[in-house]
């Protein structure tokens, strides 16, 4: 299938979260971005095209992405809004493995287990562009999982309108493309400025 700009908006079914603002007692997740990368993995584990079929002991995003049939924009939103904090407790013998530097971690006196997040409310809307096959001639809507555990359902849709979008310049370094940041959630995602779609496409294109 030929490769080509496809707008997509997305809607939350159930709350997510990851750590990318300060908040007491834990963190909270910007209600109006959500990445590419978090978006490209969702799409492809939701369609039975993962990158890998083994865990990495270190992460290889630049590796992982190439892998992966689409490239894409920021997803974009205005105005939503989080719930109210929610308790966490992490189970850091079995997720983290207990290995000996987690040992260390966890006996430094600055680790924790129970924390609060701030998770995105349901209803939230983004939008932003894919580039590569139209993964919308499969179904109308693709549901896919988002967030920290993977809690969060995303309902993807395609757009028949689009304004300009935003590029993560951290994924741009990930193919030797230093674009200009015009804002900054986490070092992982990093605002571009506003880009026309026929141009975003072409950009997208080009990382390879």
């Amino acid at each position: 299938m030929k490769p080509k700009v496809v707008p997509f908006r997305a809607v939350v079914l159930t709350p997510f979260y990851y750590h990318g603002l300060y908040a007491p007692d834990g963190a909270a997740t910007h209600p109006d971005v959500i990445s590419d990368t978090a978006l490209c993995f969702a799409l492809a584990y939701a369609l039975g095209l993962p990158p890998t079929m083994g865990l990495r002991s270190k992460p290889d995003y630049g590796a992982d992405l190439r892998a992966l049939p689409w490239r894409a924009s920021l997803a974009l939103g205005s105005g939503n809004h989080n719930l109210g904090p929610v308790r966490h407790i992490i189970d850091v013998e079995r997720e983290g493995g207990y290995a000996v530097t987690m040992q260390k971690a966890m006996g430094s006196g600055l680790f924790k287990k129970t924390f609060y997040v701030h998770e995105v409310a349901p209803g939230a809307e983004y939008q932003g562009i894919l580039y590569g096959p139209d993964p919308f001639t499969l179904d109308k809507e693709i549901i896919v999982r988002v967030g920290i555990g993977r809690l969060g359902l995303l309902r993807l849709e395609k757009a028949r309108e689009m304004a300009d979008c935003r590029l993560n310049t951290a994924t741009a370094l990930l193919f030797d493309q230093a674009l200009a940041d015009e804002g900054r959630i986490l070092d992982t995602i990093r605002l571009s400025r506003l880009y026309p779609i026929a141009i975003a496409g072409e950009i997208l294109a080009s990382w390879q």
